[in-house]
């Protein structure tokens, strides 16, 4: 095959080393930490990450001919790469780990070390143990906890909560608030809702007053909390309603929660990540209090009360096994 060099941007090959190496397995929480450097230096390098992601579909699209042989001899991209343009034998070598690991960033960065592509999107973010409240409109918040990002729909008076944790307050004489989470829609007027989601769950819970799903099937009062659980039937459980918003009070209060839960809560306030290895452990239920402001005793505290195997790894990365 003959080499037909394609001109990209520097940048953009900066992005595409990045997107390979942070997705190829061997990634330290120190390379996450260097990413970030790297993408919050300017609009550009924040930009340069999405044609990393055009350049996934482009390659896609490129028609690779019958049989394997363009794969014989795959030659990954070095770190870093220097050069100003890269041919389209290389292209097409790494293709495959590009459209992967292109995907794999838009979609869910392992473990979290990364905000994949929506979060980069979003208007607002917070940092870990970072809250912030957010006024959307007269007698309307929106206060959002630690590693949350949330989209603004100022039209409509609407807010999308792209991952993490949000407590929404609305006045009796506030127009309702629009909330899109995970797969779930849900109208907030004259009530006080928190409303959390990740990859594995979207948990709206009603605090005070009254939520109504936009499709107008499902209402929920005070002390309800509707779950939606990846591949399974969303359900409603009864919760005490001063333990769904605990969080903003400084304190993480659980009672007969599943593990899963818990590291997911503690995760938005602790550099690094805990990493639930054995799938058993996630259901453990656990009960205790957490103080947000002395978080890094949690793993131990957790260790001790499940009798865990704990192992720490360099970056605060914590495997619980």
């Amino acid at each position: 095959m003959q080499d037909m060099d394609v001109d990209l941007p520097p940048l953009t090959h900066e992005a595409l080393n990045w997107v390979i190496h942070l997705t190829s397995g061997s990634a330290t929480q120190a390379d996450a930490r260097a990413f970030e450097a790297w993408r919050d230096q300017s609009p550009e390098h924040a930009e340069a990450m999405h044609a990393a992601a055009s350049l996934r579909r482009t390659l896609r699209a490129m028609p690779l001919g019958a049989g394997s042989a363009v794969w014989d001899n795959v030659v990954p991209f070095a770190t870093p790469v220097r050069a100003s343009a890269i041919s389209r034998r290389t292209m097409l070598a790494g293709g495959g780990a590009i459209a992967a690991s292109a995907a794999m960033l838009a979609v869910s960065p392992p473990f979290g070390l990364w905000p994949s592509l929506a979060e980069w999107n979003a208007g607002e973010r917070t940092a870990i143990g970072e809250r912030r409240t957010l006024h959307i409109a007269t007698g309307v918040t929106l206060e959002m906890n630690g590693r949350t990002s949330v989209s603004l729909d100022a039209q409509n008076n609407g807010a999308r909560l792209i991952t993490g944790e949000a407590f929404a307050s609305v006045a009796s004489d506030a127009r309702p608030l629009l909330i899109h989470a995970g797969d779930e829609k849900w109208t907030v007027h004259d009530a006080q809702a928190n409303i959390s989601t990740s990859d594995r769950q979207t948990c709206i819970t009603c605090i005070s007053g009254r939520l109504t799903r936009r499709d107008n099937s499902v209402t929920l009062r005070s002390g309800e909390r509707y779950v939606a659980v990846a591949g399974s039937a969303p359900h409603i459980v009864q919760v005490d309603p001063d333990l769904g918003s605990n969080w903003r009070r400084g304190v993480l209060l659980f009672r007969q929660s599943p593990l899963a839960d818990v590291v997911e809560d503690i995760n938005r306030y602790r550099e690094g990540t805990i990493i639930i290895a054995d799938a058993k452990l996630a259901t453990r239920p656990v009960s205790g209090m957490f103080h947000t402001d002395k978080i890094e005793n949690a793993p131990r505290q957790l260790q001790q009360l499940l009798g865990m195997k704990v192992s720490e790894l360099p970056g605060k990365v914590v495997v619980f096994s």
